[in-house]
């Protein structure tokens, strides 16, 4: 900025998110207060340019102009938001240089933010004065097709492609392309999402492994696989912690497609970006179902052939969270009969009473208490040691917070990433029935 300062005594003050005009004339009138107590002489414009100083400017001029410049900034957004193309035009017919703007703090473009919110008046508006209709911002690096698409704003999806646009949009840091943003995130399998993908798919796009998970494509799914059977260990962006198909299907809760994937040879066992199987991504009792019932087929492969070999069976804790999930008890007491470290250090390192937690396990969070099983323990949850006590709430399982309070359970223990204990988590995720039970318990 060339009117700024290059004074380096100290660093200049940051401006609020927000600042106007009358924000900075009281800013000046304090000052001059300031000033006078010292000098009684002091004049406003004394106080102006001290401000302006204070904030890196060489001038109150250049402070005020930077201001009216954020003001219009933010004007032109919240016309593009709202869908207020009167005002849009009007302030683009007095600042037209304002068509190109990148918004803070990612460099979106105004059609992104009419995009987002389905306005296509104002797409059509800005689409006739020239903007880029495959200008990307800098967060995500999507087009404005990515945001509506996201959206399920079909008709502005339509008029970006007409006009131009990228049905395709590879390159984005999700590398889900526009496809994929139709489709992948939670909510976006109603109607008008599967439309767009239908016209996305109409105008030349193709789905990958993800988004025909997404919506239930069981043929599409087959014959990507076909095509390329390393697509069942396509891994997602780091955003996303490198999930595997698998894990997608289970947190999406398609359990068509789990056990379709399972059926096409996806391992059962393979781990996203933090080690993390496919357990970590069920919060019912059903939706990982076919892939328990396959890590159990492998368990009993085990045990019998360390039956014919008249040795211990080579057991871990994903055999007990198979047998738990699926409320196969014998099973259960098998395996810690024969591996009692099962309910012990291994246990809690693999989280077990917290997958059970997560997903909602009632019987088998009981069965584990009766055992004996360390009901306070802190297991890395992705990048956060928690309880199981948080990993209810989060899942919003009040019977197995009861049942772990009964068993003595802490309700202090805080978590190491937001530092804070279970009444905090229920607050945040508007458990209120679990707020009572917290608080009657104390």
């Amino acid at each position: 900025m060339s009117d700024q300062t290059n004074e380096s005594e100290r660093p200049p003050l940051a401006l609020p998110d927000n600042p106007n005009l009358d924000w900075l004339r009281k800013q000046a009138k304090r000052r001059l207060d300031e000033l006078r107590v010292a000098q009684p002489a002091a004049q406003l414009a004394d106080a102006q340019f001290d401000v302006a100083k204070q904030y890196g400017f060489s001038s109150w001029r250049a402070l005020k102009a930077h201001v009216d410049a954020l003001s219009i900034d933010g004007q032109l957004s919240q016309a593009a938001r709202d869908g207020d193309v009167r005002t849009l035009e009007s302030l683009l017919d007095a600042h037209p240089d304002k068509l190109t703007l990148g918004l803070k703090p990612y460099g979106m473009t105004l059609l992104h933010v009419a995009a987002q919110h389905g306005r296509l008046r104002v797409v059509d508006l800005l689409l006739e004065r020239g903007i880029d209709v495959n200008a990307r911002e800098s967060g995500d690096n999507t087009y404005a097709m990515h945001w509506a698409a996201a959206g399920g704003h079909l008709d502005v999806v339509r008029r970006l492609a007409d006009a131009g646009g990228d049905v395709i949009g590879h390159g984005d840091d999700h590398e889900l392309e526009v496809i994929g943003w139709a489709t992948c995130w939670n909510r976006c399998d109603d109607d008008a999402h599967r439309a767009v993908a239908e016209f996305l798919t109409g105008r030349g796009a193709h789905h990958h492994i993800f988004s025909a998970i997404a919506l239930d494509l069981g043929d599409e799914v087959r014959r990507i696989v076909s095509r390329d059977p390393r697509a069942l260990n396509q891994r997602m962006s780091r955003n996303e912690n490198n999930q595997l198909p698998l894990h997608f299907a289970v947190r999406m809760n398609r359990r068509a497609m789990v056990e379709l994937l399972l059926e096409l040879g996806a391992d059962p066992l393979g781990p996203d970006g933090s080690g993390m199987t496919v357990a970590a991504y069920a919060e019912s009792p059903d939706r990982d179902l076919a892939v328990m019932e396959r890590i159990r087929d492998m368990t009993s492969a085990e045990l019998l052939s360390a039956e014919r070999g008249h040795r211990v069976p080579r057991s871990n804790a994903m055999d007990l969270v198979a047998a738990l999930a699926l409320s196969d008890w014998p099973r259960a007491e098998t395996l810690v009969r024969d591996s009692p470290h099962l309910l012990g250090h291994e246990a809690t390192s693999a989280g077990v009473l917290h997958l059970m937690a997560k997903r909602g396990a009632t019987d088998a969070v009981r069965w584990l208490i009766e055992r004996g099983i360390e009901v306070d323990a802190r297991w890395a949850h992705w990048d956060s040691e928690v309880t199981a006590m948080h990993l209810a709430i989060l899942a919003n399982h009040p019977d197995i917070v009861r049942l772990l309070l009964d068993a003595g359970a802490d309700p202090t223990i805080r978590d190491t990433k937001h530092d804070s204990d279970a009444r905090g988590w229920a607050e945040f995720f508007g458990r209120g029935t679990i707020v009572e039970m917290i608080d009657a318990q104390r």
